[in-house]
């Protein structure tokens, strides 16, 4: 059982509509409903590589009923749920037919509570207890500040019971990261920018953040940059992973099914060029279908090997 624990979740509505202007009065012509949130999609991504993985998060109101609802109608998962008094947020896409083109709309982030951030880390507390998780997954932002600490305190609470721990956010949550830090870090170039305080990052920025984290013991750290090369530092060796070129459908999700990627290649054992192909392969089959996380593992497999990878001084 893999934990993916998600602080932001969101209800990801999909409205599909003919070519408009600002200002149009527009009529869809479909809509899609998903239960957003990067540890979401990261739970969909490893039951479709053949893992158990259980997501956990915070729901409220009408909204989070519905989102628990399709957790387990939709995707068949067993969600492990903190209730808000906060309403989920709602992030509508609007896709133009026959079109790369969408926009996406926001609602505002919940305020959490004091109570229900303790009350998650309880949660997960005591299904780490019960010893049958092999290991815990940490994405997306945070959205308050009484959760800016969390992903650290589940941190330290995963590795006592030395169980791996795959992370990826940025912004407070990865600044708040000190004591104890996880396994496997990832971030994509703009979140890179944003932890260095810079507008922009080079090369050299991201290699010595990851030399950073590996003096703190992080075994794998890398950074994405969309459909371009993947920085890699694994141990003392630094790789760059470049991804075929592709038609790409959606991109939205492709981190987190590399995340995926990493935990289940971490738990099968692979070696590190090995377990690249199958994280970036899995990032690139996810690109392919407009659903987060609908990988399969033939498609992984066969983007995996059209990886070029190459180990840099």
């Amino acid at each position: 059982m893999i934990l993916c624990v998600t602080l932001n979740p969101c209800l990801d509505k999909t409205l599909t509509v003919p070519a408009w202007q600002p200002g149009d009065s527009v009529r869809g012509q479909a809509v899609r409903e998903v239960v957003g949130g990067k540890g979401n999609n990261v739970a969909r991504a490893l039951t479709r590589l053949g893992r158990t993985a259980r997501p956990v998060t915070f729901l409220g109101g009408a909204v989070g009923d519905h989102c628990a609802a399709l957790l387990q109608r939709d995707d068949g998962l067993d969600p492990l749920i903190t209730p808000t008094e906060a309403l989920t947020r709602v992030i509508l896409t609007v896709r133009t037919e026959n079109s790369p083109l969408q926009t996406a709309f926001f609602d505002p982030d919940p305020a959490v509570t004091s109570a229900e951030a303790e009350a998650l880390f309880h949660r997960v507390e005591t299904a780490l207890g019960e010893g049958t998780v092999t290991a815990l997954t940490l994405s997306g932002s945070s959205p308050s500040p009484v959760t800016h600490g969390l992903y650290s305190d589940l941190i330290a609470l995963a590795r006592s019971r030395r169980l791996p721990v795959f992370l990826d956010t940025y912004g407070p949550a990865l600044d708040a990261i000190w004591g104890f830090w996880p396994e496997v870090i990832q971030l994509n170039r703009r979140e890179a920018a944003l932890h260095l305080r810079k507008p922009a990052v080079t090369d050299a920025d991201v290699l010595g953040m990851l030399e950073s984290w590996s003096r703190h013991g992080v075994r794998y750290g890398l950074v994405t940059d969309g459909s371009g090369p993947v920085l890699i530092r694994h141990r003392n060796t630094i790789f760059r992973a470049t991804p075929p070129s592709i038609d790409a459908v959606n991109p939205i999700g492709s981190g987190d099914c590399l995340l995926a990627g990493l935990a289940d290649a971490w738990l099968l054992g692979l070696d590190s060029e090995a377990t690249i192909r199958h994280a970036v392969g899995s990032a690139v089959a996810n690109a392919l279908v407009w659903d987060a996380g609908a990988i399969g593992p033939e498609e992984v497999k066969r983007q995996g090997e059209a990886v070029e990878i190459a180990a840099l001084d």
